[in-house]
């Protein structure tokens, strides 16, 4: 998927309409920092994404925000926990409590239920990460309505607020390019965003396999 960098710095900055988003995108994963590689991806049937992220130690409950905050509770969700080829917990949407099954991206989940203050925290977290809309130049705008190159907003974001932020290899000012590992479907890959601080436009991304 790697792409040779074409650009100014001096593109035109557009909207993303959610709306437009392609269907069979996949399923992203971008964990920060904060959040053990081993802890199961919380999905949200009803958002189509992860909004966070649950792990048990000796009894004790960690649930995970999307920005890495920790809530704790010795009361797990309301689901079988032991199965290792459960990979993720489903809320919302017409998956019930115990229900195995698979996702829209065909990985084994098994139903769960959240307390309603903790789905809501939840969900405000994901929420304030589409608060302030990223804006695009017209060839990444085109790349977001790819099925193969799409990359849902609020991972960019994730990578944006804690990837790894290095000046523009152009070396044009008030431009930065910032890097972190993602995952899609399973899969390990590197993405890369360019983005143009003054208006927040991305001016490109991609993202490469992991070796």
């Amino acid at each position: 998927m790697s792409t040779p960098l074409s650009y100014t710095g001096d593109e035109p900055s557009f909207a993303w309409d959610a709306t437009r988003k392609p269907r069979a995108a996949g399923l992203f994963d971008m964990r920060p920092p904060s959040v053990p590689i081993d802890a199961k991806p919380i999905y949200d049937a009803d958002l189509d994404c992860i909004i966070g992220y649950q792990k048990e130690n000796a009894g004790v409950f960690r649930i995970y925000t999307l920005d890495g905050d920790i809530s704790v509770s010795e009361k797990p969700l309301e689901a079988p926990l032991l199965d290792p080829l459960d990979v993720l917990f489903m809320v919302g949407g017409i998956w019930r409590v115990g229900v195995r099954g698979l996702t829209d991206w065909g990985v084994k989940a098994v139903g769960a239920s959240l307390e309603r203050a903790t789905l809501f925290g939840l969900r405000s977290r994901y929420y304030a990460l589409m608060q302030r809309p990223l804006r695009f130049a017209p060839k990444p705008l085109m790349h977001m309505k790819n099925s193969g190159r799409y990359v849902p907003v609020h991972i960019l974001r994730l990578v944006i607020k804690y990837g790894e932020r290095t000046p523009d290899p152009r070396g044009k000012a008030g431009i930065f390019m910032y890097t972190h590992p993602i995952a899609r479907d399973g899969k390990a890959y590197m993405l890369e965003v360019l983005v143009r601080d003054s208006d927040y436009t991305v001016l490109h991304f991609v993202y490469k396999p992991l070796q």
